[in-house]
């Protein structure tokens, strides 16, 4: 059953606005082609269907977030929405930052009460449940207020933030630097160098080695003079680094190898690096030993994406390439090339076949992975942003350039 929300700023839902998606979605209806502007026919052969939409009243909305239950949306004037990404619902809006620091990512805490907003130089937090600012009495309970909460950043962030389990938040910053902050003190409390400066969005990797009982986390990064390097979470020290001729501007990718090797009990994870330097590289997660690199035709912006032992990579004026992401040969090994295939893995279909997201021309393809061909095609007009809530068997969230928001969900 289609389900329809009207979304408000941080007042209420206009009667344009309202009277827009009504008459909108009423008129595709009667005409049984067309659902959110989205072909009928097509979205039906993709195995899709709509869930929701809605439409926002406020400006410029960007950095599209998804966590769990909740969809995360910026705007123009630096207001943080929150809306139930289950039903589309509008659930509260709030101001954040101060029009001057861009802000980077939303994540939320451990404990899933609170958000955090990462700028430039501050951290906001807000309550999860009503957008609020907590602060604490002279008790050391906790009370609302309207004033914000703001964190002063001692670094300059450069990039969204990852959240650990002991509730430290990770950053990149403008001096090349990772930092580790603990906002209970409002305070970092550890830094590693990484290189010149970190834009590059960092990656929190976690994967065995040699056995299960060796498990290890790291931060995989990237800075702007072409040092990669791989860090521990615990320690903040070096595990391994390397020296490209050309930045990583594409979040590094990571996975372990679903097969035994050597008729033994061992699993390798690795780290898979797609450079502005053309090669795609796989290098061992824990030690940064090269297992195998191939050169591309391109710079490659997009990140690799791990699945079922495979590696996918989208290649400029090439299409999309699957490799081999444990061939045991220092030369790597390409399984197929598609040049038909223009964008890059979001999730899979529920039948397994791949589904890749192309910015450039709004589509979606659907995409069989034995051999890359194209089983199904869906345009999606005026798509700005197009994200998946899981790596696979995936529903689709879709900002449009005027503001809608919608979900596609997998036929049953």
């Amino acid at each position: 059953m289609l389900k329809i929300s009207f979304i408000r700023t941080f007042t209420t839902t206009s009667l344009v606005s309202l009277s827009f998606l009504l008459c909108s979605f009423f008129a595709n209806a009667n005409q049984s082609e067309q659902v959110a502007g989205i072909s009928l026919d097509a979205l039906q052969k993709s195995g899709f269907r709509l869930d929701w939409m809605t439409k926002s009243n406020s400006k410029g909305l960007h950095l599209l977030t998804l966590v769990d239950d909740s969809l995360y949306v910026m705007d123009n004037d630096d207001f943080l929405t929150r809306y139930n990404s289950n039903s589309g619902k509008w659930l509260w809006s709030t101001p954040i930052g101060n029009h001057v620091f861009e802000i980077h990512g939303i994540s939320e805490s451990p404990t899933g009460n609170r958000i955090y907003i990462i700028s430039d130089g501050a951290m906001y937090v807000v309550e999860k449940a009503t957008g609020n600012y907590p602060i604490q009495d002279h008790t050391g309970n906790e009370v609302v207020s309207k004033k914000r909460q703001v964190l002063p950043l001692e670094w300059t962030a450069n990039t969204p933030s990852i959240t650990t389990n002991d509730f430290l938040f990770v950053y990149g910053s403008t001096g090349g630097d990772l930092v580790w902050f603990n906002p209970a003190i409002g305070f970092d409390i550890q830094r590693y160098k990484i290189g010149s400066s970190i834009q590059t969005p960092l990656t929190l990797g976690s994967g065995m080695r040699g056995t299960q009982e060796n498990v290890q986390t790291a931060i995989l990064a990237a800075s702007t003079d072409g040092q990669v390097a791989g860090v521990d979470l615990k320690s903040a020290s070096r595990l391994w680094s390397l020296q490209v001729t050309s930045p990583v501007s594409a979040p590094i990718a990571y996975g372990t190898n679903s097969k035994t090797m050597l008729d033994e009990e061992l699993r390798r994870t690795s780290a898979f690096i797609a450079g502005t330097d053309q090669y795609i590289r796989a290098v061992d997660m824990h030690t940064g030993k090269r297992r195998w690199n191939i050169l591309t035709s391109a710079k490659l912006t997009d990140s690799p994406v791990f699945l079922k032992d495979l590696v996918y990579q989208r290649i400029p004026n090439s299409g999309l390439a699957a490799y081999v992401a444990f061939p045991g040969l220092l030369s790597g090994k390409q399984e197929w090339l598609a040049d038909d295939v223009f964008g890059n893995v979001i999730t899979t279909t529920k039948d397994g076949n791949l589904l890749c997201w192309d910015q450039d021309q709004s589509i979606v393809q659907i995409v069989d992975p034995r051999k890359g061909g194209v089983v199904s095609t869906l345009t999606i007009p005026d798509a700005k942003t197009v994200i998946a809530d899981n790596p696979t068997d995936g529903s689709l969230f879709i900002l449009r350039n005027d503001n809608v928001l919608f979900r596609l969900v997998p036929r049953q």
